[in-house]
């Protein structure tokens, strides 16, 4: 009966640890969730055709998006993305030293959850800057005519490798036209606000700088090496709620 017993115990141990190993090795990989339209999926630099719900395992791949294509994108441990229509984004998980999101073209929701002890740091790189995450929510644009981060939770460093960033902040004027379009039911605390804000903002109008963090419900826009910061506009608010919809189901599941 012992013999019987322990090894039975030694079975289900057996068993769960291979459960629990296989676990952890899905959590690892990449898994389109959620694709409309037209999404090619390049594994390193083999196209593997239009893109499937099924698990990737740790490689570099580029998921490619038409202008009907739209996909969600679960990264293991670190997060999601939403790749938008005309959107090109290569995720590189070749290595343990490797977790980075390289976006050549369009607009990316980025949904990162906090980084845990024996993760390693995630890093969003453009043309125009490299970013340093640390769990938060945010979009990249990266479009001819439009060079953008718009972020929704959390911060973001923002690092141009090359040289250092002209930073501007919005006329304070223009700049509150949209903050006020957030607390309408007080005048007063708006005058207030404003004085404050205004006093803020004039400080702190031009400075040269290699990194700068960005925080919740700000925007920067990119000309060169200048950046323009301001307060999150409603188009890029209409944006990001619509890529949130879009992925609400599995946003349940990110820590940020």
């Amino acid at each position: 009966m012992c013999k019987v017993k322990r090894c039975g115990v030694s079975l289900f141990v057996g068993i769960l640890g291979m459960l629990m190993a296989s676990s952890c090795l899905a959590t690892e990989e990449i898994e389109v969730v959620k694709h409309d339209g037209a999404v090619e999926v390049i594994e390193q630099d083999k196209p593997l055709g239009s893109a499937t719900s099924k698990r990737l395992p740790n490689m570099r791949y580029t998921f490619r998006t038409g202008a009907t294509g739209r996909a969600v994108v679960r990264v293991g441990e670190y997060g999601i993305i939403v790749v938008e229509k005309n959107s090109t984004v290569e995720v590189d998980r070749s290595s343990d030293a490797a977790h980075v999101f390289r976006q050549v073209t369009g607009m990316i929701f980025y949904a990162m959850n906090k980084i845990r002890g024996s993760a390693h740091p995630i890093s969003v790189k453009t043309k125009t800057a490299v970013l340093g995450i640390r769990g938060t929510r945010f979009v990249v644009v990266e479009e001819a005519d439009r060079k953008e981060i718009s972020m929704r939770k959390g911060a973001v460093a923002v690092t141009n490798p090359d040289t250092e960033f002209e930073i501007h902040r919005k006329l304070v004027e223009n700049e509150f036209s949209e903050f006020k379009k957030e607390a309408r039911d007080s005048i007063a605390r708006e005058k207030l606000e404003f004085e404050a804000y205004k006093a803020n903002s004039d400080r702190e109008f031009v400075e040269f700088k290699r990194e700068f963090t960005l925080g919740a419900d700000r925007m920067v826009s990119f000309d060169g090496r200048r950046v323009t910061e301001s307060v999150l506009s409603q188009r890029s608010k209409q944006e990001i709620e619509s890529m949130e919809s879009y992925a609400a189901e599995w946003l349940k599941e990110v820590r940020d």
